[in-house]
């Protein structure tokens, strides 16, 4: 759980709040250094689950 604490506090701005960051940090495949805008951004899995198909 600490690890997940960790993530969520080192998001990078265009990640911060976002669901897949929270579970994925650094290997979210959407992520990449200086990113400054992520269109996968989410709050909600059913939300990131619907973009998926």
């Amino acid at each position: 759980m600490a690890e997940q604490e960790e993530k969520k506090d080192d998001a990078p701005p265009s990640c911060k709040g976002c669901v897949i960051w929270g579970k994925f940090g650094k290997n979210c495949h959407y992520y990449w250094e200086l990113k400054k805008h992520c269109t996968m951004w989410t709050a909600d899995w059913d939300e990131a689950a619907a973009r998926q198909q």
